[in-house]
């Protein structure tokens, strides 16, 4: 055995690669020792809001990218379903770019034969659908509020405390009182129960939740923002919500065995992403 975790699908959102703050280290973690048959990217996996001076890119972001293109090139399907940070992707479905496809949106039948909607979820967010001023206002103050966290991260890591996140509360107490987001779930599941399918699974509010709605099952795969979540799918149709909470040895114990690998393989993965992006802004 190679140590990993296989599942026949894994469920992944809300990656934001190019903000600061980000879990990039924990995601690169989780990929090298999760696998699946299948793997949808459903959303805001690059950041395109964050191009330009406050663009941050680090090493742990190539290699989680050429950790998916050698997965792609194994045989993994993998499917790329862009969000709103990322809506440039957008005008490329139906196409594929190293082995990965690009989609607007992707039904997905379980091995037990439920067929699951997978979709971003911005589409029922009406401050992405009206204001477009504020939801860019929300991820300004959501990358201060990290900024602000970082001492306070330093402070209780150091004294063997639990991550807490400031950005994560402000962003909860806002979706609590938020009609909008209240009602995300129903919403989402309304139409995918008018459109026949008997649940969905969506990312876009860095919530990892399940449930049920009107009987149609809701699942949410989180983000790696703050929460580090996935959600899988076992060999028999079986799904949960991933918490990745590894101890600090094994994430820098799998980033480094990434690295030592991509240094010998990085010249036969290399992915443009700066030119990719200066064509999808153009």
């Amino acid at each position: 055995m190679d140590g990993k975790a296989h599942y026949r699908t894994m469920f992944l959102s809300d990656w934001h690669l190019g903000m600061k703050g980000i879990k990039s280290s924990e995601l690169l973690a989780f990929l090298e020792s999760h696998d699946a048959e299948t793997i949808y990217l459903i959303g805001d996996i690059v950041d395109q809001w964050v191009l330009g001076r406050k663009w941050s890119w680090n090493t742990d972001c190539d290699h989680i990218l050429r950790n998916l293109l050698e997965k792609a090139e194994r045989g993994t399907n993998i499917i790329y379903i862009p969000g709103n940070h990322d809506d440039g992707f957008r005008a490329w479905a139906n196409t594929s770019v190293n082995g990965i496809k690009i989609q607007k949106d992707a039904v997905h039948t379980t091995s037990d034969g439920r067929r699951l909607w997978v979709l971003h979820g911005d589409e029922f967010d009406l401050f992405m659908r009206h204001s477009r001023f504020l939801a860019n206002l929300g991820h300004s103050i959501v990358q201060l509020l990290m900024k602000l966290n970082r001492p306070v991260t330093w402070f209780r890591k150091r004294v063997g405390l639990r991550p807490w996140s400031l950005a994560a509360m402000a962003r909860r107490a806002f979706q609590g009182s938020s009609k909008t987001y209240r009602r995300f779930a129903t919403a989402v599941t309304e139409e995918a129960m008018k459109l026949g399918y008997d649940g969905v699974v969506c990312g876009h509010i860095h919530k990892a939740e399940f449930k049920l709605v009107n009987g149609i099952e809701y699942w949410n795969d989180g983000d790696w923002v703050d929460s580090c979540t996935a959600a899988v799918e076992s060999m028999d149709g079986t799904m949960q919500i991933v918490h990745y909470q590894p101890p600090s040895e094994t994430i820098k114990a799998l980033c480094e065995r990434a690295s030592i690998r991509e240094s010998d393989l990085a010249s036969s993965h290399v992915l443009n992403l700066p030119g990719i992006l200066e064509e999808v802004a153009s």
